[in-house]
């Protein structure tokens, strides 16, 4: 078979069961009770576009990216936008939701690797939301974890772990700072 034929039909797989799990999602989103309204509204505060700086945790090399968060679909779901600067050529799309029958957040990851990974979350704990979750079709796949931190209205943190032998191992930090409009 043509390997160009098999990466279009890859691709078109990969497409429909997107197309799928938002469906089905969406869905049951028109459904949603004013307490799943409220839940969506918890994640606005991230609207907006932010400037990030960190360090890869062992190597304490610096990274930097620009984020954006925007509400989408009748503001059921937030569409979260990440972009590495140079060096580093890192790209991501996630859409962040309310899972209404699960009674939790949801949230699907594509990536410039070819990556999809989806995590739920229960939401904020006072100033933190943790999204716990893995990579979809590998069942080997390890435990990945994103930390946000709210540490004043125009500032966040972010972390990206994954688990290793039942141990958290920490990758990446970056502190966000709100553009201004």
């Amino acid at each position: 078979m043509n390997r160009n034929f098999l990466g279009y039909l890859i691709t078109l797989s990969s497409a429909l069961f997107l197309e799928a799990l938002f469906l089905s999602l969406t869905s049951s989103a028109q459904g949603q009770t004013a307490s799943a309204n409220k839940s969506i509204a918890d994640l606005q505060w991230f609207a907006g576009h932010w400037s990030c700086a960190g360090k890869f945790i062992r190597s304490g090399k610096a990274i930097s990216a620009d984020l954006s968060f925007d509400l989408a679909l009748e503001n059921k779901w937030m569409l979260f936008r990440h972009d590495d600067r140079p060096p580093f050529s890192y790209h991501a799309i996630s859409e962040w939701g309310w899972d209404e029958k699960g009674q939790q957040y949801v949230s699907t990851v594509q990536d410039s690797t070819g990556g999809i990974r989806l995590f739920y979350s229960h939401g904020f704990a006072d100033s933190r939301l943790v999204w716990d979750g893995k990579a979809l079709g590998d069942p080997a796949a390890s435990a990945e974890r994103f930390e946000f931190v709210k540490n004043s209205p125009d500032i966040f943190t972010v972390s990206y772990s994954f688990q290793k032998d039942g141990q958290w191992q920490s990758v990446d930090t970056s502190t966000c700072t709100r553009k201004k409009a």
